[in-house]
Order: structure tokens, then C-alpha cells, then sequence
């Protein structure tokens, strides 16, 4: 049987292992889950994994010879008794799901955004659980690779299919009426709910402020349009290294809207005494803070730094003053898993030349100019 080995890693480098993979099966096309828990426990839209042959390996190890890899830099969040997902314990990235058996040793895969690389290794080749996402979630970002509609599956393969811009009758209910649109919130959290907190409105009079690009103002003459936070899809490294997927969604927004439940107020993520408790804090870059929770391992906030381009700003008390935020934390009971209500989602994808999936890339890029999100 002949193995092809591919290099995965976490972006603080604590964790580097060699994955060997059939060369015989290859590439493989797994499915981008879309459940409820994956999106929670990870803050991404979907969870795409590669199945290996064996288990994680050392850094050098090769043909000649293959050394269970120590996962002891990994911390451990049980979904279920058979499902043990592995996240970093300093940078958060997600990277190996073990699958416990009865009647065997347990079964690994890797996160495909901790893989160097991913042509010719494994592709996405449907989509599970949409169901969960009452909106089809980031499969209507992502239809077609390499010419071909990826299946859509309301759970698992197989089963029955949902077409595209299916949303599910609670949602569609909610987003055609008016009723309730003052006082507005949102609730996020993470899949074991150590980290909560809750949106608000952005203002209509900040909204239509050109310097504040990351929020979009309501149609004026539409009565139920509210002002929503840009939102988009990043294809850069660190993004993938910090969360093990080749495709992270943050939604822009101003952290006055980021509600801790406990005070009522603003998050304070400067403070150490006022921070949400068990939520940890990893520089990717100088100046720049990725916030994780400890016990799950979701990520949760990206506060980019004051002295790069783009919407990174510190107020006078040290604290950001726009937060990226993980659209998979999103509740998705609002307004379904790409919540359209609150989120606009931009053509414009975040970093795409350090795509390490050229063809998921596109994949995203086209499905993004038609999606109805974009002018809704």
C-alpha cells in the first residue's frame, strides 16, 4: 500500500504533524458539515475534514518510518462519547477529529486548513446537515467546483436534498415582516456556551458615515430594512492556521454593539478583570488578537491591529473599537446561519492570493457575485 504524506500545522507551530493519506483514494471528497455543533465549536460557517489512514504522525516522519505524533500541545472537547475534536492550546486552530469505535481503534481526520496543501489531496464534495442552518448556510456560497453542483444534503449523504436559496418557513416568516425590528438583538455563543454575548443595531446615522465602511445602511425606502455589518469570507494564512479552515466568515462590528449579557454593556476585551471569563487571547501578529474559547476551542474575536490598513482602531481606553466576529456563532433561529438580516455579505473575498484551495476559491468567488445577500 503506498502513503502520501502532507504537512499539517497550527499557526503558532506548537503543533506540526505528517498526515498519510491512501495514495490509491486519493484525492478524496469529503463534505462540508454545516451543523449546528460544528459552526459552534469552531465560529466558522462549515467544518471540512480530510480522513487519513492511521493516525497523526511526527513532524519527520516518512516511508521508512512512521512515530505516533504526541497530541499533548492539543487540547480536548468532547462533542459526543464517540467524537473528540483536537484544537490548540495556544492558538485555538482546529485540527484533528477522533472518532471512538467498539469494534476498533479510533479513526482520525484533519482539518483541511491545517494542511500545506490540499490540491490533489481533498476536495469539498457535498454539503451535509443544511438543515441546521435554516438558510442553506455557506453552501449558497458555494455551489460549484470544477463545473460540477455540489450536492446539498438536509442532513447526512444520501438522504433527501434542499435547493438553492431554500430557507426554512421560520426564517423566511421573519424576514418578511416588519413586526419587531425596533430594539433588536442577536445572540451569539460558542458550542458549550462558556462565551456568549449579544448584538444590537448599528445606528442608520453611523451607518451612512463614509468612514465607517464596515456598516451598511438601511434602504430608505424599504420600512423593514435595518443597517447590517459587512461581512465576508477570508482566505488568508493566519486565518487558516488560527482556525483550521481554508475559508474563515467574520462579520465587521463596532465593539458599542457587542453586548456582554452579564453587565449590559459593551464587551471589555482590554481589561483583564472585565473580560469574559475563559475567553483566551493569542497574538497572531503584533498588535493584532485572536480570541478563542478555552473549553471548545471556538473562535470568537479577531481585533486587527490600529497600525495596519483597514478597520483596526483602538479607543482612548485601550479597547477595540471594531471587532471581527465569527459568523458561525451567530444564533441561527434570528435569521438562519449567514443571518441576512443582520449580516451584508460582500463580493469582495478578504486575501484570496494565499488561498492554498484555488478551486474552492473560485468556487466562492463566483457564488458570492449572485447570491442575494449581496444586493438584498
Amino acid at each position: 500500500m503506498s502513503f502520501t504524506y502532507v504537512k499539517a500545522t497550527c499557526h503558532c507551530g506548537k503543533n506540526v504533524f505528517q498526515i498519510p493519506f491512501e495514495t490509491s483514494k486519493l484525492p478524496l471528497a469529503s463534505d462540508l458539515c454545516h451543523c449546528n455543533s460544528c459552526r459552534h465549536v469552531t465560529g466558522t460557517m462549515g467544518v471540512h475534514t480530510a480522513h487519513m489512514k492511521g493516525r497523526p504522525l511526527t513532524a519527520d516522519s516518512g516511508p521508512e518510518s512512521q512515530k505516533p505524533a504526541d497530541l499533548s500541545n492539543l487540547s480536548q472537547y468532547n462533542v459526543s462519547s464517540s467524537l473528540t475534536r483536537h484544537f490548540c492550546s495556544t492558538c485555538s486552530a482546529y485540527m484533528l477529529y477522533e472518532t471512538t469505535h467498539e469494534d476498533g481503534p479510533s479513526t482520525f481526520s484533519v482539518s483541511t486548513g491545517s494542511l500545506e496543501r490540499v490540491e490533489g489531496i481533498v476536495k469539498v464534495g457535498y454539503h451535509a446537515f443544511l438543515g441546521d442552518t435554516l438558510d442553506g448556510g455557506m453552501a449558497d456560497h458555494y455551489r460549484v467546483l470544477d463545473g460540477v453542483e455540489i450536492p446539498r444534503y438536509e442532513g447526512e449523504e444520501g438522504g433527501p436534498t434542499l435547493p438553492l436559496g431554500w430557507k426554512a418557513e421560520s426564517i423566511s416568516k421573519k424576514t418578511d415582516t416588519s413586526a419587531e425590528l425596533d430594539d433588536e438583538k442577536l445572540a451569539a455563543y460558542c458550542h458549550c456556551k462558556t462565551i456568549s454575548f449579544y448584538l444590537t443595531r448599528a445606528t442608520q446615522e453611523a451607518a451612512k458615515d463614509e468612514a465607517t465602511f464596515w456598516l451598511v445602511p438601511a434602504k430608505d425606502d424599504d420600512p423593514t430594512s435595518r443597517p447590517r455589518f459587512m461581512s465576508g469570507h477570508c482566505f488568508c494564512t493566519s486565518c487558516r492556521l488560527s482556525s483550521g479552515s481554508t475559508i474563515r466568515s467574520h462579520s465587521i462590528v463596532p465593539r458599542e454593539n457587542i453586548i456582554d449579557p452579564r453587565t449590559s454593556l459593551p464587551i471589555s476585551l482590554a481589561t483583564e478583570s472585565k473580560r469574559p471569563e475563559g475567553l483566551k487571547k493569542y497574538e497572531s501578529s503584533p498588535g493584532t488578537y485572536r480570541e478563542f474559547c478555552g473549553t471548545c476551542g471556538a473562535s470568537v474575536f479577531y481585533c486587527p491591529s490600529a497600525q495596519g490598513k483597514g478597520h483596526g482602531s483602538v479607543d482612548t481606553d485601550g479597547e477595540p473599537s471594531v471587532v471581527g466576529i465569527g459568523v458561525g456563532l451567530l444564533d441561527e433561529n434570528d435569521s438562519g446561519a449567514r443571518a441576512e438580516r443582520w449580516c451584508f455579505w460582500s463580493e469582495n473575498l478578504f486575501h484570496p492570493e494565499d488561498a492554498i484551495d484555488k478551486a474552492g476559491l473560485e468556487a466562492v468567488k463566483e457564488a458570492v457575485k449572485t447570491a442575494g445577500s449581496v444586493s438584498a
